[in-house]
C-alpha cells in the first residue's frame, strides 16, 4: 500500500488532506505537535514532535521511506533536507505573501489581478514572508538534483473549522454578542482570496499524486471570491442575525473586520484547473456558511483566533466611532 506523510496533518487543511489520501487507499502518517488530535475515518499513525526542530525531524522521520510527503507546517527547508532521497514526491505548502506587493493594506494595493504563478516574488522582508521564496528555491534545487519530485502549493487566506486565521470570527463574535451594527472598512468592497480547507485538501492531493504536477508551483483557493461585505452578509444570513454594516474609511476602523482592510487580491487558478483538473469541492458561499456555523457552535475557539485576522477593535470603541460617524454624516447631509 502506498505511504503518505502529512506534516501538520491535524491542522485546518491537514485533516482534509489526510482524508483525501485515505480515500485513495494510502497508509497515512501525520507528524504534528500533539496539541490538536483528530479522529480520522480510519487508522492513521501519529508522530508527535516539533516540525521546526531539526532534532525532532531527524528522530521522527529521518531514514523512513514515503511515496509522497506533504509539508503544511514546520520548517520547510529542514523537512526537505531530511526527506531528500526518502520520498518520491514532496509537496511544500507556502503562501500568497511570497508575491511582491501582496501585503499592502487597503486602499494602497496596485497589483495587476489575478496574480499568476510566474509573478514576481518578494525577498526583502526579514520575517516569514521574506523566507518563503528561499524555501521554494531550495525545493526546486533538490528537485533538480533528483532528491524528489518537488511541487509547491501557495495557500491564500485559509478558512474552515479550527482555523486560527479565521477572518469570519470578526462577524460571528458580533452575532454571539447580539450586536446590531458594525463598522465596515472601505464599505466592504475588497475582494480577497480565501481558500476553504476542503478545497485546499483536494488541490494538495492532486498536487501530490498527478504526474503533471512534478516540478510545478500552483496557486490554490476557492475558484470564486466574494467581497468582504458579501462574506459578512452570508454569515449573518446563515446565523439568522440581521446586522447593519456601516461603511467607514479603513484608517478609522482598523481591527473591526481585517478581511475588509486588505487590498483586493485574486489568484489565477487556470494552471491548477487545466493541468490538474481541479474544481472546488465546496462552493464558496456554502463553505462560508459551514465555517460560520462551526464558529457559532464552538465559541470557545474564538480565544485561539489571531486578532490580526479575527479583529481587535473593542465593541466600546466601535460604538463610539459609529456614533461620531453618524453625527458627521448627518451634519454633511444638512449642508
Amino acid at each position: 500500500m502506498p505511504q503518505a506523510l502529512v506534516v501538520g496533518g491535524t491542522g485546518p487543511s491537514g485533516v482534509p488532506i489526510v482524508e483525501e489520501f485515505l480515500r485513495a487507499g494510502f497508509d497515512v502518517t501525520v507528524f504534528h505537535s500533539g496539541r490538536h488530535e483528530h479522529e480520522f475515518s480510519r487508522a492513521v499513525e501519529h508522530l508527535h514532535g516539533d516540525a521546526r526542530d531539526d532534532a525532532d525531524i531527524g528522530r521522527l522521520i529521518g531514514g523512513r521511506e514515503w511515496d509522497v510527503a506533504i509539508c503544511t507546517s514546520g520548517r520547510l527547508r529542514s523537512l526537505a533536507l531530511a526527506l531528500g532521497g526518502h520520498t518520491r514526491r514532496l509537496v511544500g505548502i507556502t503562501g500568497q505573501p511570497v508575491y511582491a506587493g501582496t501585503v499592502v493594506p487597503t486602499p494602497g494595493g496596485a497589483l495587476p489581478l489575478p496574480i499568476p504563478e510566474f509573478a514576481s516574488r518578494q525577498r526583502v522582508a526579514t520575517n516569514y514572508t521574506g523566507k518563503v521564496a528561499e524555501g521554494e528555491d531550495q525545493l526546486f534545487e533538490q528537485h533538480g538534483r533528483g532528491d524528489f519530485e518537488a511541487v509547491i502549493v501557495r495557500y491564500p487566506g485559509v478558512y474552515g473549522p479550527r482555523g486560527p486565521l479565521s477572518h469570519e470570527w470578526a462577524i460571528v463574535k458580533r452575532v454571539l454578542a447580539g450586536r446590531s451594527r458594525m463598522a465596515m472598512p472601505h464599505d466592504g468592497l475588497t475582494y480577497f482570496q480565501r481558500g476553504y480547507a476542503e478545497n485546499l485538501g483536494r488541490l494538495v492531493f492532486l498536487a501530490g499524486t498527478r504526474p503533471e504536477a512534478s516540478g510545478q508551483a500552483f496557486n490554490s483557493g476557492d475558484e470564486r471570491v466574494l467581497t468582504s461585505r458579501h462574506v459578512a452578509q452570508v454569515i449573518c444570513d446563515e446565523l439568522g442575525h440581521p446586522m447593519e454594516f456601516v461603511g467607514v474609511p479603513t484608517k478609522y476602523c482598523r481591527g473591526s473586520f481585517p478581511l475588509a482592510e486588505k487590498s483586493s487580491l485574486l489568484l489565477d487558478f487556470s494552471k491548477a484547473r487545466t493541468l490538474l483538473g481541479y474544481r472546488d469541492v465546496v462552493d464558496v458561499e456554502e463553505a462560508t456558511r459551514r465555517t460560520a456555523r462551526w464558529l457559532f457552535e464552538n465559541p470557545e475557539f474564538g480565544s485561539e483566533v489571531q486578532p490580526a485576522f479575527g479583529g481587535s477593535l473593542s465593541f466600546e470603541d466601535e460604538d463610539a466611532l459609529l456614533d461620531r460617524w453618524a453625527r458627521l454624516t448627518a451634519e454633511y447631509e444638512q449642508t
